[in-house]
């Protein structure tokens, strides 16, 4: 759980993990290198990384969030790499707290493809 007050830079201007893991992010997707291009943005104030229009990771709070299938979040949480995602009071089902830099830009690659999927999409859509 992403605590409601914390800042996402402390007083002595490092980064936190998470502003650091979308840092390194962030440089990884600044040059195309897939037919769809990650696009850097901000929502509602927050900085984030998108594909397509739609989010995939973002920072909030200094913490990096990621969209991902919900199972993967269930394994994920059960390895101690990632925590729910919960924002004022609801946990955001396909949305989780990456608590771990280990193989941070395959996650990211997965949150990407997954964003981008027929079933994520056709969901969206139909439901």
């Amino acid at each position: 759980m992403i605590a409601k007050n914390s800042q996402s830079k402390r007083g002595d201007d490092t980064l936190s993990h998470g502003e650091e893991l979308f840092t390194q992010l962030a440089s990884f997707y600044a040059t195309p290198k897939t037919e769809y291009p990650v696009e850097r943005a901000m929502l509602f104030g927050f900085d984030c990384l998108r594909i397509n229009g739609k989010v995939f990771a973002k920072l909030h709070n200094g913490h990096l969030v990621m969209k991902l299938p919900t199972n993967r979040i269930a394994a994920l949480v059960d390895s101690g790499q990632v925590s729910c995602y919960e924002l004022r009071g609801r946990l955001m089902k396909e949305w989780a707290v990456i608590s771990t830099s280990k193989d941070i830009i395959a996650l990211a690659e997965e949150a990407r493809v997954f964003t981008l999927s027929d079933a994520y999409i056709g969901r969206k859509i139909n439901g």
